[in-house]
């Protein structure tokens, strides 16, 4: 499937850059949008078009709260809206409705040549249209274009847009096949964190098809969104039919509405910001999508094409097998085996590259020291390993993998305390000596990846190792840094 995103638009990322060029922190209000865009998008990559949904709502509170509606963060945003509704959720109401608040900021946008399909293109046409013949400030759609959940039966409005402080009434129509005993209107009042309840009122029964209607009032529409959605509920208190979601709302719009009282105008993260968005630069580009695209996979972190350098430090534990030692093993010296440490640490430095979004393959080094010891005595192994590791999603700040391992050198080895025997059998002293696994080695290991900052990452790695054909077997944990670019 093709890939589609408005992030950054439109300089979005310049405005970024002149902001981290005054000394701002980087996660304020306008970089979380972005990161919020890229990630939906990525998720739209993966036709997870439900929690791409979710994670672009959350992204254009951010905005409405911060004010950047009318700014390329508010332009990024319901430009990725009306794409995921024109192709993964098949919704073109609403896809017309965040184009025409596209267009309401970028009057000329145009989709480009490789995201284009018939679904975008329609949409984007029909938005022209309508703002064209003033259509473009309905107070909801009309009811022909009303959402239908798949054999719900309901049929309710997807979004409008009021004046503040107007009253908002919503009307609902059930058909002879779906029977509730009560309809719900949810709705978050003047930007507010939690859902109000309104039931709904039968109006009216015609020809079978039942009207509901339930009214916001004008004091709760101080707001810039008003989300809401509908459940149908039956005798039991079941729900049987839904319009939006608690997740997924409905949106009307509020023009004239400010920022709601005590409502933040900063970051997500406490950042007061006193300078004002840095205006974008002028792009000359005739097809202002087609550079947003870059922009997009120049910037996409842990993502197809994204490379990193790491480097780790650790140490281990694990079982030294057989009962001779390396250096004096055929010289009447033994151990017993059992339980041992790889002495002082190792070192692991790595490269690696993303084939997909979610698997990378690394080459990395495992540079073990275990200290000094008597003349001929190992201080040390030396081993390559291939590792092909599988991510989870990228979260806000997490991240998890598994990772298969094999490698080739000297293995690893544990230095333990051996016991010289004389010719009657009997101790005579203990020396340091080192026992060996490999020097083929097989495993795996799991971590996880923290996010300090747009590059740089703290990894925590366990990884577990056997060795071929000297058999002994190891545990290792390991922590330390790693950049990606």
């Amino acid at each position: 499937m093709l890939f589609f995103s408005f992030l950054p638009a439109l300089g979005l990322s310049q405005a970024v850059s002149a902001a981290e060029g005054r000394g701002e922190e980087s996660n304020d209000a306008t970089t979380r949008v972005q990161k919020l865009n890229r990630y939906a998008m990525q998720l739209f990559d993966d036709m997870n078009f439900q929690l791409a949904e979710k994670t672009l709502l959350e992204a254009l509170g951010v905005v409405e709260k911060s004010n950047l509606a009318n700014g390329p963060a508010g332009l990024a945003t319901h430009g990725n809206l009306a794409v995921l509704y024109s192709i993964g959720l098949k919704n073109s109401d609403k896809a017309v409705f965040h184009f025409k608040k596209a267009l309401a900021i970028k009057p000329d946008l145009k989709m480009g040549k490789q995201r284009a399909t018939p679904e975008t293109e329609a949409n984007l046409a029909r938005a022209k249209a309508e703002v064209a013949s003033g259509g473009g400030r309905a107070v909801e759609p009309p009811a022909e274009r009303a959402e239908t959940p798949s054999g719900s039966g309901m049929k309710c409005p997807t979004g409008g847009e009021v004046q503040s402080g107007d009253e908002i009434t919503i009307k609902c129509s059930t058909g002879a096949d779906l029977r509730p005993a009560t309809i719900v209107l949810y709705y978050k009042a003047n930007g507010g964190e939690q859902y109000q309840m309104i039931p709904m009122a039968k109006s009216s029964t015609v020809g079978g098809t039942t009207n509901w209607s339930a009214t916001i009032p004008g004091s709760d529409t101080k707001a810039r969104l008003v989300p809401y959605y509908v459940e149908a509920r039956s005798q039991r208190g079941t729900s049987i039919a839904l319009s939006g979601r608690d997740e997924s709302p409905s949106l009307i719009v509020v023009k004239g509405a400010d920022a709601p009282a005590g409502a933040p105008t900063a970051s997500a993260d406490g950042d007061s910001p006193d300078e004002e968005e840095a205006e974008p630069e002028e792009i000359d580009d005739k097809n202002p999508l087609a550079r947003l695209e870059r922009e997009r996979r120049k910037e996409q972190e842990g993502s197809t094409g994204t490379w990193w350098l790491s480097l780790g430090i650790g140490s281990g534990v694990g079982y030294a097998s057989g009962h001779a030692t390396e250096a004096f093993g055929g010289s009447g010296v033994s151990f017993t085996p059992g339980i041992a440490l790889a002495s002082l640490g190792h070192a692991v430095p790595e490269i690696g590259y993303f084939v997909s979004r979610n698997t990378a393959i690394s080459l990395a080094g495992r540079l073990q020291y275990i200290g000094s010891g008597p003349n001929g005595i190992a201080t040390g192994a030396l081993t390559a390993l291939l590792r092909l590791s599988f991510y989870s999603e990228d979260g806000e700040k997490l991240r998890w993998y598994f990772a298969p391992t094999v490698g080739a050198g000297e293995g690893f080895r544990f230095q333990v305390d051996a016991a010289v025997i004389d010719e009657k059998g009997d101790v005579k002293q203990t020396v340091k000596d080192t026992v060996r696994g490999g020097p083929f080695v097989a495993g795996a290991g799991t971590g996880m990846l923290y996010r300090l900052t747009r590059h740089w990452r703290w990894t925590v790695d366990t990884q577990f190792l056997l060795g071929i054909p000297k058999v002994s077997a190891v545990l290792d944990v390991t922590t330390g840094g790693r950049w990606e670019f």
